[in-house]
Formats: C-alpha cells, structure tokens, sequence
C-alpha cells in the first residue's frame, strides 16, 4: 500500500471498527474516512475492497504491534505475547476480532475469506517462532483466540491464565526433554 491507501485503509478500520461491516453504506464510509468519493473509489474500487483493505491494514499493524520489543524466542516472548494482547484488548476494548468480525458480515467473499485464512496463518506461524518451537504454534494460537473471543468477559484474568498456561507448556517440555 502507498501512503494515501494506507491512510485511507486507516480511516476505513476506524469505521468498520466502530459500526461494523454490515452498516455502514460506502457514503458513510467515505464521511468516515473524510476524502472525495472519486478518491475512495480510485484506491478502493468496491465496498469488497475497503473491507480487504481495512483488514490489510489492521493485519499489518497487529503484527508489528505484537512483534515489536521481542528480542529472542522462548518463555519470556511468548509471554510478552499475552501481555501485549492484553495490552491490545484494553485498547479495542474487549471487541471481537476484527478478521471474525468481516467474515461473520460477509460470509459469501471469498477474497475476505482468503485474507482471514491469511491472516490467522502468519500469526501461527509468527508464533512458532517466537516461542522457539513450532510445536507449541497451534496451542500458542489457541490461546490467542480464546483470549480474544473471552476478554470481554473475563479481563485481564483470561491474559493471565493463557501466561499460566504457556508456562506449563514450556516446563513440561523441559522435564520431558531432561528426563
């Protein structure tokens, strides 16, 4: 993305974020996103493609945000995962995944469908570098998602039970690996 998709991609996310996918028609996204329709369309032809372009958007920014500070793999940065998520749900305020969120609204696009499926595989894939074993990548992720889906709910107790747990995965595997 240029500088002006990416700005424009922002202000899109902003407005998907705060009224959904299903609301907003694209008058009121380009109001959003406070550029000309003709601009709007010249970067993102379709309503389809403002979805795809929010999601890109929010794609790159999350794995930044979650990247960023981890200077070597191992308990202390999956650790750090969950504190930065925790970090991340405070922010959004406890909302859903945004990636689940523009499935659920547009179940027929495959193209939204592709970019999720995307999205959720480079975090697997991040996670199993960053915890330093790829084995650990899937419950890793199943910890992301859970605490994601739940912190509305229980707070920072769910960030603090996937630590708990990302503990035990990584004791039982040194035991396992000394014994």
């Amino acid at each position: 993305m240029n500088d002006a998709q990416k700005q424009i991609a922002a202000g899109l996310e902003r407005v998907f974020w705060s009224r959904g996918f299903a609301e907003p028609s694209v008058p009121e996204l380009r109001a959003g996103v406070g550029v000309s329709m003709r601009t709007l369309y010249r970067y993102f032809p379709s309503r389809e493609a403002m979805i795809l372009g929010a999601l890109e958007f929010r794609h790159q920014r999350y794995l930044a945000y979650v990247r960023e500070g981890v200077s070597e793999p191992g308990l202390a940065a999956a650790e750090q995962l969950f504190d930065k998520l925790g970090g991340w749900m405070r922010v959004t305020q406890g909302k859903e995944c945004f990636f689940r969120q523009a499935l659920a609204a547009n179940p027929d696009s495959s193209q939204i469908k592709d970019t999720v499926t995307r999205h959720k595989g480079e975090l697997l894939a991040f996670f199993g570098v960053l915890s330093g074993d790829e084995g650990f990548a899937t419950t890793l992720y199943l910890l992301h998602e859970g605490v994601t889906a739940c912190y509305a709910e229980m707070g920072e107790r769910a960030v603090e039970d996937a630590k708990s747990q990302v503990r035990l995965m990584f004791r039982a595997a040194s035991e396992k690996r000394y014994s």
